[in-house]
């Protein structure tokens, strides 16, 4: 179980490095006496196991301490980073249920103390939503965080030594890292409370030499400009990821393996895995993971899985799949997200890949519903006539959009995701307001 695992890493490793963030390193045994600090002021409060306990932090060093404090008091924690809008963490911390909630001064008032590891039934609540309409919370027992990262040990094999964090607290990707390492003696990197800060990648993989990181594949094209050489095994996951994407990693970092790992919350982080290789068109999003079982029912992927947390043993993911003779699963889209362009269904990844594919363009989105609007982003202007052409070689001429807007950036979720009620917003028809690159 997690917290053995965690117990046991607290006691053995003693002076290593634990987390280290741009403030601070802390040890092993910093983080014993910090996170029993936590859970000896849980227990002053009288929370009681399984109860809910909002962290709400950076994506720091004091979010680590906070959510092994919660897990030690045998209560399950809620991530509410403090870089979202206040609207969205007020909205969270509300339906979280919480009566109490964990800064990072108080956090930082704690003096260091032991106290025990409390049994619990559950881990963490996520909430799943966008950065509109009502969040959906997510609860994660144990059990399932348990089986979930035991399957990433038994999967990968070599644990990190130096962890890449690039997640928010808030995102369940952050789990995967979190856990993973700490349970296993390594030490988490966090390179700046804002996950997509590239820069502040870049200078912690310099200083730190990460192994190990994941990250949503847009984040990770960026941070390929300026490759983390140190890095042996990369994952990306949460959005699509691209095959020009795979190509150009083999290309800059031929030594590092390239995993997409695909999951719903619901199902505990990720549910299916595949290492990339170049020329795969889709990339597959690849096999079950150990212990996990899936079936295709009219296209539509349910999971069957020890991880799986809401609404009984198999999750339906409302996430269109096929299998290949390969036995590989290739992802192609939501069940409600396909667009229907002059009479043809087409998925939007698929225009954005093939936009990402011409070589001056970093990353695309296209709005939905379809409007025949594309943004991008690209280090230079690129001419519209030239875009065209790219993808009239690539795409049916019907879905090749008729507006291109290059923008500095591409609008994304709390989570990194892409925003694409934002880009639809955005594309409405106000001429005056479009740029064409």
């Amino acid at each position: 179980m997690i917290p053995d695992a965690l117990a046991a890493q607290l006691r053995s490793r003693g002076e290593a490095p634990a987390v280290v963030d741009p403030e601070q390193a802390l040890t092993y045994a910093d983080l014993d006496g910090l996170s029993g600090a936590v859970a000896a002021h849980l227990d002053q409060l009288g929370v009681g196991a399984g109860e809910a306990v909002v962290v709400h932090t950076r994506l720091s060093r004091w979010a680590v301490v906070a959510m092994l404090g919660v897990l030690r008091a045998g209560a399950r924690y809620v991530p509410v980073d403090a870089a979202f809008p206040a609207a969205r963490r007020d909205l969270m911390v509300a339906r979280s249920g919480a009566r109490v909630t964990l800064t990072e001064g108080l956090l930082a008032s704690l003096a260091p103390a032991h106290s025990p590891w409390r049994d619990g039934p559950f881990a963490y609540t996520m909430f799943t939503s966008g950065s509109t309409g009502v969040p959906k919370a997510v609860t994660v027992s144990r059990a399932a965080l348990s089986y979930s990262t035991g399957a990433r040990l038994e999967y990968y094999g070599r644990p990190p030594e130096r962890f890449l964090l690039c997640s928010s607290i808030s995102f369940d990707s952050s789990v995967a890292g979190v856990y993973w390492t700490l349970c296993t003696g390594g030490t988490l990197v966090i390179p700046s409370d804002r996950p997509f800060d590239v820069r502040a990648l870049v200078r912690a993989g310099a200083v730190h030499r990460p192994t190990h990181t994941l990250m949503v594949p847009s984040l990770y094209r960026l941070l390929l400009r300026s490759p983390v050489r140190s890095l042996t095994t990369v994952i990306v996951a949460g959005e699509t990821c691209p095959p020009a994407l795979v190509d150009l990693h083999h290309e800059r970092m031929p030594h590092a393996a390239l995993h997409n790992e695909y999951g719903p919350t619901e199902c505990t982080v990720w549910s299916t895995v595949h290492r990339c290789v170049p020329g795969e068109d889709p990339v597959p999003i690849g096999r079950p993971i150990p212990g996990t079982t899936i079936s295709i029912e009219d296209g539509e992927l349910c999971i069957s899985s020890p991880g799986v947390v809401s609404g009984g043993p198999v999750y339906r993911t409302g996430d269109r799949v096929s299998m290949g003779a390969d036995g590989l699963l290739r992802y192609h889209g939501r069940v409600d997200e396909q667009l229907k362009v002059g009479g043809m269904r087409i998925e939007p990844a698929e225009i954005e890949h093939a936009l990402m594919s011409h070589p001056a363009v970093l990353l695309a989105g296209v709005a939905v519903p379809w409007q025949g609007v594309a943004f991008v982003v690209s280090a230079e202007p690129v001419d519209q006539k030239s875009l065209r052409a790219h993808l009239l070689d690539r795409l049916p001429a019907v879905a090749v959009p008729t507006v291109f807007v290059r923008v500095p950036r591409l609008p994304t979720l709390p989570n990194g995701k892409l925003d694409r009620s934002a880009l639809g917003r955005a594309a409405r028809p106000e001429p005056d307001r479009q740029l064409s690159p």
